[in-house]
């Protein structure tokens, strides 16, 4: 299952505000059957989370940084800077 989220957000480090942004996000959410006497089903295991950041020299200097993107639906993603090009690591899902 893959879910995309894109739009326009704002990037915080703590309660600090570094600037408004466009992002896209992807989750693809891996399932595994499973089996017991009484049913069988599938269960949600890991999921990867991809976040790219637009523009990128908006959060560049933040390498090493934890950062958080809070979406236009006013969830939010915590976040690393991956990539000079606005790849990041997500962590965790969306909240």
């Amino acid at each position: 299952m893959s879910e995309t989220m894109r739009g326009d957000g704002k990037i915080f480090k703590g309660q600090q505000f570094i600037a408004d942004v466009q992002y896209d996000l992807r989750i693809q959410s891996n399932f595994r059957r499973t089996d017991s006497l009484t049913s069988s089903g599938m269960i949600q295991g890991l999921s990867d989370v991809h976040l790219r950041i637009n523009p990128a020299k908006a959060v560049t200097p933040y390498f090493g940084d934890l950062l958080t993107l809070q979406m236009s639906d006013g969830r939010k993603q915590d976040f690393f800077v991956s990539t000079s090009d606005g790849d990041c690591k997500a962590t965790g899902g969306p909240h």
